[in-house]
C-alpha cells in the first residue's frame, strides 16, 4: 500500500534575466511538476524574506510511492514558472530530487527562456531571451548580425557573455589624449568617499515590470586642459 510519509520543501528565489530577486508585482507562479505532467505543489512568487532572499516555498507531498498527488524519495522533478496570463516564463527546469521526508533544498530558478550560445572554453552558456530581445536594437544599429557570446564587442576585456552574467559594476578610466592614449584607472567608484550619486534614473527593459534602476555619478574634476574616459565592466 501506499502511504503519505510527509513534505518535501523546495524554496529559493525566481530572478529576471539580470539575475535579480524577483517580487509580488511580477505576478508569477511556480510550479514543482512530476514526469507524467501532474503539478504536485505550487506556490506565488512573493517579494523576498529579508533573512533569505527566498520568493517561493513548494511543499511537495511525499509518499512510500509515486502518485498522482505525490512524489517519492529519489524522484526527480521540473520546475515551470507561469505569469498572471498563463504564459510559460521558463522552459521547464530539472530540480534536485526528492530526497528525503520532511527535509528542504534550496534552488533558484532564472524566469526566462534561453538560448545556448557555444563559448571561448568549449563550454555552452544560456543567455536569456529576454536580453538577446532588449539587446537587438542596438546589435542592428551596430551591424551585430548575431550575438557572439566570446566576443568583446565593447572591447574593454570583458567577453559579452561575462557582462551578461556579471552584474552591473563598471570602473572608470581615463587618459589624457587619444593619441598614443594610456588608460588609467580612476580611484572613483561607488562606494568610494568620491563617489556621491547624483541622480537615479528607471531603466526600461522588454516588460511593463522589467525595470531597472541606473545611478548616476559625476567624474572627478581635473587640472588637466583635457581629459577622456571610458568605461569598462568589472
Amino acid at each position: 500500500m501506499n502511504f503519505p510519509v510527509g513534505t518535501y520543501i523546495y524554496t529559493g528565489s525566481v530572478l529576471d534575466y539580470r539575475h535579480e530577486v524577483m517580487t509580488a508585482d511580477a505576478g508569477l507562479t511556480i510550479q514543482a511538476v512530476a514526469t507524467n505532467g501532474t503539478v504536485l505543489a505550487s506556490s506565488r512568487v512573493t517579494d523576498p524574506v529579508v533573512s533569505s532572499g527566498a520568493n517561493f516555498v513548494l511543499e511537495v507531498p511525499v509518499s512510500t510511492e509515486a502518485s498522482a498527488k505525490s512524489a517519492a524519495v529519489g524522484d526527480a522533478l521540473t520546475c515551470v514558472v507561469i505569469s498572471e496570463g498563463g504564459v510559460t516564463n521558463v522552459s521547464p527546469q530539472p530540480m534536485p530530487p526528492v530526497a528525503a521526508a520532511n527535509a528542504i533544498t534550496n534552488l533558484n530558478v532564472v524566469s526566462a527562456s534561453a538560448t545556448a550560445f557555444p563559448y571561448a572554453d568549449g563550454k555552452t552558456v544560456l543567455v536569456a531571451d529576454d536580453y538577446l530581445a532588449g539587446l537587438a536594437p542596438w546589435m542592428q544599429e551596430y551591424g551585430k548580425s548575431a550575438y557572439d557570446a566570446a566576443a568583446d564587442w565593447d572591447g574593454d576585456g570583458a567577453s559579452n557573455y561575462a557582462e551578461y552574467a556579471g552584474g552591473h559594476l563598471y570602473a572608470l578610466d581615463s587618459s589624457k589624449t587619444l593619441t598614443n592614449k594610456t588608460w588609467m584607472a580612476e580611484s572613483f567608484r561607488a562606494g568610494s568617499p568620491s563617489a556621491v550619486p547624483q541622480k537615479s534614473v528607471s531603466v526600461p527593459g522588454t516588460e511593463v515590470e522589467d525595470v531597472g534602476v541606473m545611478t548616476l555619478y559625476l567624474a572627478p574634476a581635473s587640472a588637466e586642459p583635457s581629459m577622456f574616459y571610458t568605461i569598462r565592466a568589472e
